[in-house]
């Protein structure tokens, strides 16, 4: 998607869904570069929640590329929020160990909201709002994001982190702010790369 037309995303809601490693942190990046460059920058707010996953323990899942991170191009003064998760599925030992991980992840997302809209900003980015649904719910977040006049979130739909009941609650709740962008927005659903 090099050509990004403004008036696709600008006063709408879009959200990017795909498995690992099909491209929704590169396109959310893409289309955040294109709204900077239209001098748009002073009106954007990022919320990051993308977990720091470790070269290592990724490489030992065979998830290589996972959990990468949104940035502003330089000098576009535009705040960047982060949560900083640890990422359950890959990090515990047991189901009961990623569901308290998933918890306080939950936890301290809560505690950016009140922090994004205090930045008076109307464009909001997300990288990574599937991560606040492993343990938050969909109804939460979509009143959150009704304070946006234009909001662009990713966020993961697949099959490659396995199942469980973290897996489980994170689908339901990923099907019901899917459902909610289609009334307000789009879904765009990218296929694996």
């Amino acid at each position: 998607m090099s050509d990004i037309e403004l008036k696709d995303f600008l006063g709408r809601r879009t959200l990017i869904v795909g498995d690992i490693n099909a491209g929704k942190t590169f396109r959310t990046g893409e289309i955040l570069a294109a709204f900077c460059g239209a001098g748009l920058g002073g009106r954007i707010v990022i919320l990051d929640l993308a977990p720091e996953i470790p070269e290592k323990l990724a490489a030992e899942k065979g998830l290589r590329g996972a959990g990468g991170r949104l940035s502003p191009p330089p000098g576009r003064d535009v705040p960047v929020f982060e949560a900083s998760p640890v990422p359950p599925r890959l990090s515990s030992r047991t189901e009961a160990e990623a569901l308290e991980k998933a918890h306080r992840n939950r936890l301290a997302i809560d505690a950016l909201f009140p922090r994004v809209s205090e930045t008076s900003r109307d464009i909001l980015f997300i990288n990574d709002v599937s991560l606040y649904l492993q343990s938050g719910n969909a109804e939460d977040l979509i009143s959150f994001l009704h304070r946006f006049g234009t909001v662009i979130a990713n966020g993961y739909w697949g099959n490659r982190l396995g199942g469980g009941s973290l897996t489980d609650r994170e689908k339901e709740q990923m099907k019901k702010l899917m459902a909610g962008f289609e009334i307000g927005g789009r879904v765009i659903l990218l296929e694996p790369i």
